[in-house]
């Protein structure tokens, strides 16, 4: 039987298995990452954002002054050392700001930037660009910090924009329109508000020593009470136009952005990292997002380059291929193996003693001249006297078959028989 040509070309098959098993592998990973690879452009103000409220222009810029930045999209860029800012919603719970604020408290510092305009979409605006509308009111902002700090938050107005400002950080800085500020009792200046009445950027006076931003508003807390040098400042900006994209366009107020971000993280390693998980970026670890995350990503690339290499085994087999045989061959010789098999796996060999050994007494009395007409007895008696083989007549080899029962004996009976007509008779 021939073998049927392949109806595909070796390489047409190799190319369709790389094409699908690379869609396959970029399917798991799609499907594990699909909140990382959620796009950031989407108009809020966060650090992903290109619209007037968000801050991708401070994250570049600071890429760009040789500051390593990163983007969280989970709980775990908490822990991380070095600066962390979170740019929360407006209706961000308070009480998870004060978790992440006491779980960072001696991790890094971390900068709070408060919402501080209204924002709207529309069609004939690019994708992630917004309209502004007014600000918001100080109630977002003094609910969010309920848990952490009492303050007051006032939005200033319109007249104000443009004044002096006077900051602990960096050179003078100009008001931006209607200015927001923020002041309590627990909170310091770091860049005070065009009246004096409260501070556009400030920290909060928790106990810790930040000599790099108390020039302006030194710290109520007394010699008698502990000074906790390990603590890392935690900043809150009230007002969002001295960071974002639309501040970013006027030098003075990015040359002050980035002397605040240098001050602030001048306690801790110079890596900043922008949360998104305040603004619905984040994602949830799952079996799929831990196989291509270290360390488990050395596993899967294991597992990918396993497959490959069986792949590649299956396209490279050693020799042509075998033909199945068929279950029963033709011929008269398969036809009597098969017939045996059969009989053996029955266990029904001894029904055909008596059959074979007739067989033989018949083809030894015609090879003689023994007539048909002849009894049993006789026939026995005249190829009795034709010899023996090995030491046996005829009639004892005859009556030893038919009372064989067991496998090997009749095999073995039928085996002498055979052996005294092919040496008597031949």
């Amino acid at each position: 039987m021939s073998v049927q040509a392949n109806p595909f070309r070796r390489t047409t098959i190799m190319i369709m298995f790389a094409v699908g098993f690379s869609a396959f592998i970029v399917l798991l990973y799609g499907l594990g990452a699909a909140d990382p690879l959620a796009s950031g452009e989407n108009g809020e103000a966060h650090g992903a954002s290109n619209s007037i409220v968000g801050y991708k222009a401070l994250a570049n810029l600071l890429e760009r002054t040789g500051v390593p930045v990163q983007y969280s999209r989970s709980e775990a860029g908490m822990d991380k050392g070095g600066l962390l800012i979170l740019t929360p919603g407006p209706f961000t719970p308070a009480e998870e700001i004060d978790a992440v604020v006491q779980q960072r408290a001696y991790v890094g510092p971390t900068m709070i930037i408060l919402p501080k305009w209204q924002t709207g979409t529309s069609a004939d605006l690019r994708k992630g660009w917004v309209h502004l509308g007014e600000p918001w009111s100080g109630d977002p902002g003094t609910e969010m910090l309920k848990d952490l700090v009492e303050v007051d938050i006032t939005v200033g107005d319109k007249s104000l924009a443009g004044r002096n400002l006077v900051s602990a950080v960096g050179g003078r800085v100009k008001a931006p329109e209607t200015p927001v500020t923020i002041k309590g009792n627990d909170v310091r200046s770091i860049v005070r508000g065009p009246d004096a009445k409260g501070a556009l950027i400030a920290y909060i006076d928790d106990g810790g020593v930040y000599a790099q931003l108390d020039s302006l508003d030194e710290s109520q807390i007394t010699d008698e009470e502990e000074f906790d040098e390990s603590f890392y400042p935690v900043v809150i900006v009230a007002d969002a136009d001295l960071l974002n994209n639309g501040g970013m366009a006027d030098k003075p107020t990015a040359r002050h952005a980035l002397a605040l971000i240098g001050a602030v993280s001048s306690a801790s390693n110079e890596e900043v990292t922008f949360d998104l998980t305040f603004n619905g970026l984040g994602s949830a670890e799952n079996l799929l997002t831990l196989a291509f995350a270290p360390p488990f990503l050395s596993a899967t690339i294991c597992l990918i380059t396993a497959a490959l290499a069986a792949a590649w085994m299956a396209f490279n087999r050693f020799g042509p291929p075998v033909l199945e045989k068929r279950s029963i061959i033709f011929g008269k010789s398969a036809l009597v193996n098969n017939s045996a098999a059969f009989i053996s796996r029955m266990e029904r060999g001894y029904l055909v003693t008596d059959p074979y050994a007739e067989m033989i007494r018949t083809q030894a009395a015609e090879a003689v001249g023994i007539g048909p007409q002849a009894s049993e007895q006789e026939i026995h008696h005249r190829l009795d006297a034709l010899g023996e083989s090995d030491g046996n007549r005829f009639s004892a080899l005859f009556h030893q078959l038919v009372r064989a029962r067991k496998p090997q004996e009749i095999a073995d009976g039928a085996a002498a028989l055979h052996a005294w007509k092919k040496e008597i008779i031949g």
